[in-house]
């Protein structure tokens, strides 16, 4: 029979063991410190649900709650991201299975059959990508300073015209509940960073982007500043046109504007998303859009942008320049069954001087939207 004092007492260390007071556990569950006073003096228990989210918040298994089971304990040191990437690693050189095959002084490596091998750098799963020819985005920041500088750097103000697309964003989120959540090409995450804030259930994030040095500084960044005890943070430095996961392993894969920022790979980045993520699950984005080619103001701007462009870069823009129905098609195409789309805000007015006005950021001037488009 289930012992509700050595259960309660089981509940007290742990929570003093992840460094939460009994107000703030109380606070993170969504129950009252009345709640857990009973529990922890075995006047009571939690129930199944509380319980989960309580075994996934304390790192632990059920079992070692309620009865001192503890063969869910970590392996070697190990977090529960590295085991939960033991279980979907698709290796990029040969495209088979990869599993663990290192711990050892706080050395972690997966291996494939084939012997084809890559190591968790400063806490980063490194698969030694390297950049598209000509960007250094990688160089984007000297140091951490900075990087936490863009954190808290107000946003350019033309992103903030319309809706707050973050909380359109979250509709979705809130409503499908993923597990799994993938963040293609997540720079900075400044796009996941306000739904990692609000989820309380338990989920995996993986962040993924071609720039080890970014994501070392995201794993420093979103396990201090950004922590949501719901939420187990992986990352991957890896090519998103050639995701090194296995099929059908997401529930979710998140771009805020991640897939437009893979630029000529987009659509390889796009047809990847629809391959790993799980058959229901969705593709939840943002994608700047053209209001339509028949519109003399769209034009006017395509026109601009693409005056005194080089061969190769004027053909890469060409392709992001889809009105909503043209990306519709693409969508479907691709396999998404089921395609939904809001609209954030519309395009900006073309300058009546004969100059694009951007330097930088060169797609503010066209329209956004957020896309859920859902696998069949």
């Amino acid at each position: 029979m289930l012992n509700k004092m050595q259960a309660g007492f089981r509940i007290a260390v742990l929570r003093k063991k992840a460094g939460f007071s009994q107000a703030e556990f109380s606070e993170i569950l969504g129950i009252s410190p009345q709640a857990v006073s009973k529990w922890e003096t075995g006047a009571s228990l939690p129930d199944i649900e509380t319980l989960l989210n309580m075994s996934w918040i304390l790192k632990t298994s059920i079992n070692n709650i309620l009865e001192g089971d503890d063969y869910i304990e970590e392996m070697a040191g190990m977090d529960r991201g590295m085991l939960f990437l033991n279980k979907i690693l698709l290796c990029p050189d040969c495209r088979r299975k990869m599993k663990l095959k290192s711990v050892s002084n706080n050395h972690i490596s997966y291996a494939c059959e084939n012997g084809h091998e890559y190591c968790v750098v400063d806490g980063v799963l490194d698969f030694k990508t390297r950049e598209i020819s000509g960007e250094q985005w990688s160089l984007s920041y000297r140091n951490y300073e900075e990087y936490l500088h863009e954190h808290n750097w107000r946003r350019n103000p033309n992103y903030d015209r319309g809706l707050d697309e973050a909380d359109v964003i979250w509709e979705a989120v809130r409503e499908r509940r993923p597990k799994v959540i993938l963040d293609m090409a997540c720079g900075t995450g400044q796009g996941i960073k306000r739904q990692i804030e609000r989820i309380n259930w338990p989920v995996t994030v993986i962040m993924a982007d071609v720039s080890h040095r970014i994501l070392k500084w995201n794993k420093i960044y979103y396990s201090t500043e950004c922590r949501n005890p719901f939420v187990d943070m992986v990352y991957l430095a890896c090519d998103g046109a050639r995701l090194p996961i296995m099929p059908e392993s997401v529930d979710m894969v998140f771009s805020n504007a991640g897939y437009e920022s893979m630029q000529a790979k987009m659509m390889a980045g796009f047809r990847e998303a629809y391959r790993v993520i799980k058959s229901g699950g969705c593709t939840v984005y943002t994608k700047s859009v053209v209001e339509s080619y028949g519109n003399s103001n769209s034009r006017k701007w395509m026109e601009l942008m693409l005056s005194g462009m080089e061969e190769n870069e004027a053909k890469m823009w060409k392709e992001q320049f889809v009105d909503t129905g043209q990306w519709l098609e693409r969508c479907k195409t691709t396999g998404f069954v089921e395609n939904k789309f809001t609209k954030i805000y519309g395009e900006l007015a073309a300058p009546d001087a004969g100059i694009f006005p951007f330097e930088n950021e060169m797609a503010q001037w066209m329209a956004s939207y957020v896309f859920v488009s859902v696998k069949g």
